[in-house]
């Protein structure tokens, strides 16, 4: 096999989800479309690593061609101000936005809570959580962690976090089997999810 194409399918592969078999029929269906659909996907990606950034408050992505450092969501005057939805990545907002439920405010957190591996809050972006919870005024905040032992954890942290500023803090239901990766999730799953939620 040309080492060209080698590269191109281990590249693939590296990707999450797909396996080696899948990044050999992608990269074999690349170089049977020819070279202007590779031109194409190529400049998709660059296009992608160079003007992709996050919302500085939120840390929602957005497009620096825009020239702002805000997203829609953080900015949009028909979003409820007074609830906020924290998610573990900038993926999950996709994946809440689809259900129709939340209209509310967004905080990526960047992961979730794991001492072995040296992840603690300050790694996190929850003193930055606290701060805008306490500066918005927020009434009641989400937690939309995926429903792992680290997600759970990491919930019940926030909720010691938050609890004291007189916030509302809950989080979605276990519509969404333990374990369930939010963005991997069925939508209606995580509406239900969303309609449900408890109390932490």
């Amino acid at each position: 096999m040309p080492p060209e194409l080698v590269a191109a399918i281990e590249a693939i592969a590296a990707l999450p989800g797909i396996g080696r078999r899948s990044a050999m029929r992608i990269a074999f269906d690349l170089v049977r479309q020819g070279p202007l659909r590779v031109k194409n996907f190529t400049t998709a990606l660059t296009d992608l690593s160079e003007h992709i950034a996050t919302c500085s408050r939120c840390g929602a992505y957005v497009s620096r061609t825009h020239e702002r450092e805000q997203c829609s969501y953080c900015d949009g005057v028909r979003r409820s101000h007074d609830t906020l939805c924290i998610v573990e990545q900038s993926a999950d907002i996709y994946a809440v936005e689809n259900t129709g439920e939340h209209h509310g405010l967004y905080h990526v957190l960047g992961g979730v809570l794991s001492p072995l591996d040296g992840v603690g809050p300050d790694e996190l972006k929850i003193p930055q959580l606290v701060e805008r919870v306490r500066t918005l005024a927020i009434k009641e905040a989400i937690v939309a962690t995926n429903p792992s032992v680290e997600g759970n954890a990491t919930g019940h942290y926030i909720a010691d976090q938050l609890k004291p500023l007189g916030v509302r803090v809950t989080r979605i239901a276990t519509g969404l089997a333990l374990g369930q990766m939010l963005d991997y999730a069925e939508t209606q799953a995580i509406s239900q999810s969303l309609r449900q939620r408890v109390e932490l």
